[in-house]
């Protein structure tokens, strides 16, 4: 069975918010709920240097929210992702402190609310509403053989650029999103 993932390249982002509106209509979250964000930072080197890094669940392999949750109410799935029952949820908000990426997310709600990769999306064959909408293929979602290729292409591109990048999520702490990172 292969493995499906998703690679968020921060070289290629524009800032453009379309994931984050795509991802609020998608799955209908209320105004100031958000399971995506989008963050400007800049570097002043020779010149100023304008990145954009993204925020939301990486799915882990080995998820710290799910090993807290004291009701269960986070699961991880045989595909790999790390989904959120809403109506187990007590809202103790002890995966909200835990997670190592701050991807989980307090809700209007009280309760908590994290990225489902748009589960219902990838179960009618549909690629995660985030990665529909980038006009400039910073999001990709595919078999993880194949993004791990593409990872390290951009990797080498990005470097003969004279560029400092890593990819996260593929060694120690293997991670459902891989992110490539700029220094």
């Amino acid at each position: 069975m292969s493995q499906h993932a998703m690679l968020v390249d921060e070289s290629r982002c524009i800032g453009c918010k379309s994931c984050t509106v795509a991802c609020k209509q998608e799955n209908g979250l209320q105004t100031g709920d958000w399971w995506l964000r989008v963050w400007r930072r800049e570097q002043l080197k020779d010149h100023l240097v304008r990145y954009y890094n993204t925020q939301s669940c990486r799915h882990c392999a080995d998820p710290v929210c799910q090993a807290v949750c004291p009701v269960g109410a986070i699961q991880r799935g045989e595909d790999g992702l790390v989904i959120q029952d809403d109506a187990k949820c007590l809202g103790c908000h002890v995966c909200v402190t835990s997670c190592p990426h701050n991807a989980m997310r307090i809700m209007t709600n009280g309760k908590v609310g994290k990225c489902t990769l748009c589960s219902h999306r990838l179960a009618r064959g549909k690629e995660p509403a985030c990665v529909s909408v980038c006009p400039v293929n910073s999001r990709v979602y595919g078999e993880r053989e194949e993004l791990l290729l593409e990872a390290n292409k951009r990797l080498s591109e990005l470097r003969t650029k004279g560029l400092r990048v890593h990819l996260e999520g593929t060694e120690k702490e293997q991670t459902a999103v891989m992110y490539l990172l700029v220094t």
